[in-house]
């Protein structure tokens, strides 16, 4: 029978919005006991039935668990085994042997110490009868000598090498400086660093050295617990374990989980005296976590609850395009051609004085001796970060470019009927490099995968009076409303009391400088700390990716959204501070959709329509079609928060017009509008549960507020600059 033990604290990373940390109560209890008087305990991996339990120096025990409890199945010792094997760390790869029960196994020696710290030995298992033995196939090891000419985050040694079965990849894990206490005054002082390669198939040899040139992507994570121990991947997730239990009041057990997608901590499962011995691997097991310690005991944890934790990064905010679109449709009907609005993916900072401005408040503060510790580790990591950032002012990363790849697959994957042979794809940019280069990256993801299908790019100013009606150089732009945009504007002084009302600014400039006031009279605390903000929100996504959280706190974090989410309120949405031009400029992309999808009716087209542009356009379509709640109109900024949100605009955003039509009636047309593949309310009713709109209701609904956005538009242009 199990032991029940207690109950545990399960602290999140984040509710909603940044809102105080829930804590709920999931069971930690004894799950296993094993025999444990060998040498010390350390990797673990699960096979249906079957539990692997390694030892330092290379000794495994199998365990039979389908009768709820361990029952002695087998041992053996891995052909790689010698004394400095530790292995810490085991994970079933995907391929096997011929002939293998199970897939090979990767053992991490991950020990500084060891002269094997840098290597991971695949080893593949053989059971016959109650006989196991195991073959050593291939050696792995990391060569990080030139990780740092490459622009690429530097780690201290003990790599935990980890597969995600799900997703095809291996991930090493491993602190820049170790994770002792004594290695690190701070939390602040140390990330943690996941860097993703290709597994290497066993017909590649019998060892293969991964360099920096094998580095497929990067992702910096935040640090507050110490000791790494081990961990699994799943659903994109690191599922991790840290600390040596009771053995010193610092280092108490604990569990994190990281978002690889989002780059963020996820989930924080604080175990302190409920797991007192050393925890030394985790496996996801069905709906719990398993966790092996250096002793007889495996303990069971609850899943945690993982809101997203990264809503404060508003539209830096990254969408791993993890859930499937929301197709569904009344029975018989098909989808046969999608028309979106599309913003572009990962980019670099847009706006070319944020990090300057940086550069020049920390450093000055450095050279007047004014910077707090915190200040110094930030300007430390800035200029670690500069090479990759600097002269890059709004640059599609390489990040934002297999976005795009990816939704190209999806999209193929989940509209069969839509894009095949004989479909036909047009697509539209604005000439900025961001946008032109997401399309093009669509458009060449989606040639390799579908070889009959006619695709067509073209970018061009020209097409900015839809695309983006914003852009300096748009004709049908006018002195009025670039004054909403600029800081000579009415909102803008509007919009700096909103900001002094909801963060303390001197109490933020004192956590960066020693002396706040000195600051405050050299730079306009309201712009650095926007700046800053900007910062910390973009570079968790950036190609050489770096972690600026520490700068704002968690409430900090939540005000500086809600600010930068009213400035963008004000700007595109229905506050009586813009005229209404914000978003009635959006009628001129509204009128392209409309009148493209006539055509592509009336011709019987199938395919796509590509329009690649940027967030406050699609935020100013959404406010114009009264989407959801994105066309609420208060003047209050303290409500805006409550029904619009840029972070449901996060890069590679996508608003999509998804046509079907009736089997059995050509004429008899249904159309789903989707945020992100999730469906959209708008003004009319709906037909059926589907939320489907007749295609004549919604045109006409559409042309109505087309007409009434042109005459408005004509209307405010002769308003005076500065107005009241």
């Amino acid at each position: 029978m199990r032991l029940r033990l207690a109950y545990l604290t399960l602290t999140l990373a984040s509710c909603l919005m940044y809102g105080e940390a829930r804590a709920t109560a999931p069971l930690c209890e004894v799950a296993y006991t094993k025999d444990a008087s060998r040498r010390s305990q350390q990797g673990m991996a699960l096979w249906g039935d079957l539990l692997l339990a390694f030892e330092h120096g290379g000794h495994c025990t199998v365990y039979d668990r389908s009768k709820g409890e361990l029952r002695h199945a087998g041992e053996f010792d891995v052909e790689s085994s010698s004394r400095g094997n530790h292995c810490n760390q085991a994970n079933f790869g995907v391929e096997r042997l011929p002939g293998a029960e199970m897939p090979v196994i990767y053992l991490s020696v991950a020990q500084p110490k060891s002269p094997l710290d840098m290597r991971c030995h695949v080893e593949s298992i053989t059971r016959k009868g109650r006989k196991w033995s195991s073959g050593l196939v291939q050696t792995l090891e990391l060569d990080t000598a030139g990780w740092a000419r490459r622009e690429l985050n530097t780690i201290f040694g003990a790599p935990s090498w980890l597969i995600d079965r799900e997703r095809g990849d291996m991930w090493v894990f491993s602190g820049r400086v170790r994770t002792v206490p004594a290695a690190m005054p701070t939390f602040a002082h140390n990330k943690l660093v996941a860097t993703r390669f290709r597994i290497p198939s066993l017909s590649e040899g019998k060892y293969v050295r991964l360099g920096a040139d094998d580095v497929l992507e990067q992702v910096v994570l935040d640090m507050d617990a110490y000791a790494t121990q081990s961990g699994c991947i799943h659903d994109g997730k690191l599922f991790y374990s840290f600390g040596f239990g009771d053995k010193y009041p610092v280092t108490t057990s604990k569990i994190r989980v990281y978002d690889l997608d989002r780059r963020c901590v996820a989930a924080r499962v604080d175990l302190d005296s409920l797991i007192r011995e050393e925890c030394e691997a985790l496996m996801v097991d069905g709906h719990r976590m398993l966790v092996n310690t250096n002793s007889p005991r495996i303990y069971s944890v609850a899943m945690p609850e993982m809101p997203d934790p990264t809503l404060s990064r508003g539209t830096y905010r990254v969408d791993p395009f993890a859930q499937p679109e929301d197709r569904t449709a009344p029975d018989g009907y098909h989808p046969f051609m999608i028309s979106t609005y599309c913003r572009h993916g990962i980019r670099h900072i847009d706006s070319a004085p944020v990090l300057p401005l940086v550069k020049s408040a920390l450093e000055w503060g450095d050279s007047a001796g004014i910077l707090t510790p915190l200040g110094t580790i930030m300007l430390e990591r800035l200029h670690g970060l500069w090479p990759t950032v600097d002269r890059r002012t709004g640059d599609l990363t390489a990040g934002g470019t297999r976005q795009w790849e990816t939704y190209a697959a999806k999209l193929c994957r989940e509209y069969p009927e839509v894009i095949s042979a004989g479909a036909t794809v047009q697509s539209q940019s604005t000439n900025v490099m961001r946008t032109a280069r997401s399309m093009e990256a669509f458009n060449s993801a989606l040639s390799r995968i579908c070889r009959d299908v006619r695709i067509t790019g073209d970018v061009s100013s020209r097409y900015h009076t839809w695309l983006n009606p914003y852009a300096n150089d748009c004709p049908t732009k006018l002195p009025l409303d670039e004054e909403m945009r600029s800081h000579d504007g009415r909102w803008y002084q509007l919009w700096r009391r909103f900001v002094e009302s909801r963060i303390d600014l001197h109490g933020w400039l004192a956590t960066i400088f020693t002396q706040p006031d000195s600051a405050a009279s050299r730079f306009d605390a309201i712009t650095l700390c926007e700046a800053m903000f900007t910062l910390s929100n973009a570079a968790p996504a950036l190609d050489r990716p770096e972690s600026f959280s520490e700068l704002f706190t968690p409430s900090q974090a939540e005000a500086m959204w809600e600010a930068d989410n009213a400035r963008q309120y004000m700007q595109k949405g229905r506050h009586s501070v813009n005229l209404g031009r914000g978003w009635q400029q959006a009628a001129r992309m509204l009128d392209n959709i409309i009148s493209c999808a006539d055509d592509d009716i009336t011709s019987g087209r199938r395919g796509l329509r590509m329009r690649f542009g940027h967030d406050g356009c699609l935020m100013a379509l959404l406010a114009l079609l009264e989407a959801d709640s994105w066309g609420t109109a208060t003047d209050n900024l303290d409500e805006v928060k409550d029904f619009w949100q840029t972070w449901r605009i996060p890069m590679a955003s996508k608003l999509s017009f998804v046509f079907f039509r009736n089997r059995s009636d050509n004429d008899d047309i249904l159309v789903k509008v989707l945020l992100n593949g999730k469906a959209l309310s708008l003004p009319i009713q709906p037909t059926g549960a589907a939320q489907c709109y007749r295609w004549p209701q919604l045109r006409s609904l559409a042309l109505s507020k087309i007409e009434s956005a042109y005459e408005a538009l004509e209307a405010s242009a002769d308003t005076p600059l500065n107005h009241n």
